[in-house]
């Protein structure tokens, strides 16, 4: 059983007349055959059904001695992309490590939950030149190069979007897709944060200071400029969202926190995800 099992179970009920045609679509008929959702069998008729559809190890058959034929409402497979975006252009590159691993690990997870053994699943990593660790390699995730400047990244992240069920994994910070003229109706937007990209709550009270670049900084032992700066942080963080939520995307939230064993709470992610796919436009 996959770890992400709201996210699995979200994704098996994705409606037949979702916008790309693809995914384990259900048909809205009932046909004879072996390809599909099971639903018993009945009587063969030969003014109805081809004789290849007869079911030769039918237990009615064999009861009977009348041919049976499977019943079974018709499904495809699931083909989704991922794409896991990496910037480092940040006021804090020591965190870009920590969601990278977290990007990772979505990954993988979605891979796990998807419901058919014909599903397909391709990961596509953009942006910043890494490596690709022994997780994505399992994953046969394929890097695209040239991806580094933001705008040719949200257009390329675009183009993965066009064909079907789509998962994008990133901040969002440097990853302008509302610049790209696209919709996103189909697509899932993770917006995995560091908590400190959210809120430095955790970190108030001590005597230390904060530096934001550009001779900005934050004494973490006034309460005032540590709410003012949650406040802004606030407002970026709905700003961003908002820009995502008006060119179709659905969006899920997930949080990094070192105190979380996966480095994320999974149930929360699950549950997000799971729920970000179910508001998918269908």
């Amino acid at each position: 059983m996959p770890r992400f099992a709201q996210t699995e179970n979200a994704l098996a009920d994705i409606a037949a007349n979702f916008p790309s045609s693809r995914g384990r679509h259900f048909g809205d008929g009932i046909k004879a055959g072996a390809r599909g959702v099971s639903i018993g069998e009945v009587a063969y008729d030969p003014s109805k059904h081809s004789p290849t559809k007869i079911n030769p190890l039918s237990i009615n058959g064999l009861i009977t001695g009348e041919p049976f034929v499977p019943q079974v409402i018709p499904s495809r497979p699931i083909e989704a992309n991922i794409i896991v975006h990496n910037d480092p252009r940040s006021n804090r590159k020591d965190l870009y490590r920590t969601k990278f691993s977290l990007a990772e690990s979505l990954a993988a997870q979605i891979s796990g939950s998807m419901p058919a053994f014909r599903d397909r699943v391709n990961v596509y990593l953009l942006g910043e030149e890494v490596e690709l660790s022994r997780e994505l390699g399992r994953l046969d995730a394929e890097k695209i190069d040239n991806t580094e400047d933001p705008v040719i990244a949200a257009q390329t992240t675009a183009e993965l979007c066009m064909n079907g069920l789509a998962f994008v994994i990133s901040d969002f910070e440097n990853l302008p897709l509302y610049e790209t003229g696209s919709k996103f109706r189909g697509t899932v937007g993770i917006k995995n944060n560091h908590q400190l990209d959210l809120d430095i709550s955790s970190i108030a009270g001590n005597r230390a200071v904060l530096s934001l670049g550009q001779a900005r900084e934050v004494k973490l032992w006034k309460p005032k400029e540590v709410s003012s700066f949650n406040e802004a942080l606030a407002r970026h963080d709905q700003e961003v969202v908002g820009r995502l939520e008006r060119v179709g995307m659905k969006i899920a939230r997930v949080i990094s926190s070192q105190s979380e064993y996966n480095g994320y709470n999974l149930k929360a992610a699950d549950q997000s995800i799971a729920s970000a796919i179910n508001r998918l436009e269908t």
